[in-house]
Order: structure tokens, then C-alpha cells, then sequence
């Protein structure tokens, strides 16, 4: 609550959420796109997987952290779970491949093209 009001009823607190709301959709769709390029075979399933790895893992870190800026203090609190999915999605950055080679990864998939 803010000024008396539920910090949701803020138009500004809207658009982060609708904003947050549609980079989480399409990271999704994007991981699963790239999840059945790879069962099929196709021949661009790495770079389709690097691209969904750096997409998501970039946007997710960032709902998080617009997350914790709404929580505002709490958000660092142990009893709110928002800290630890900030601090979960910072390591997907980096685990696996940090994202600055899966950058490395998209643009090779391009130029060899």
C-alpha cells in the first residue's frame, strides 16, 4: 500500500505487470518452441535453444527484479520468496552457458547462413 492505495491500482504498477506478464509469455513459448526443435531433430535446434535460453533467463531475471523494486524492502526479505527467485534466475544466466555465449552461439548460426 502506497498513499493510501494498493500499489496495484497504480497505472504505472499495471503496465510493469502487463509488461512482466507478456515477456514471461513469450519466454515460454519460446523455450517450448526451441523443447520441439530439438525432439524433432530440426537442424536449427541450437541456435533456437540458445536464443530461448538468453531470452528467457534475460527477461526472467528482469521480472524478478521489477518484482523485488515492487515489494520494495520485503522484496529482500527470507519471508517473501522474491530474493530467491532473483537470486535463481541470475545463476540460469550463467549456468549452462552464460549468456554471453549463447550469444556467440545465435550469431555463428547466423553468419554461417
Amino acid at each position: 500500500e502506497q498513499f493510501g492505495k494498493s500499489i496495484a491500482s497504480f497505472q504505472a504498477s499495471q503496465f510493469k505487470l502487463a509488461n512482466m506478464q507478456t515477456n514471461l509469455h513469450a519466454s515460454r513459448l519460446m523455450i517450448r518452441q526451441a523443447a520441439m526443435m530439438l525432439e524433432e531433430g530440426h537442424p536449427e535446434a541450437t541456435q533456437s535453444s540458445a536464443m530461448a535460453k538468453r531470452f528467457a533467463t534475460d527477461n526472467c531475471f528482469d521480472i524478478c527484479n521489477t518484482c523485488l523494486q515492487l515489494h520494495g524492502g520485503y522484496g529482500y526479505l527470507k519471508d517473501y520468496p522474491v530474493q530467491r527467485y532473483l537470486r535463481d534466475a541470475r545463476v540460469h544466466q550463467i549456468l549452462e552457458g552464460t549468456n554471453e555465449i549463447m550469444n556467440v552461439i545465435i550469431s555463428r548460426g547466423m553468419l554461417a547462413k
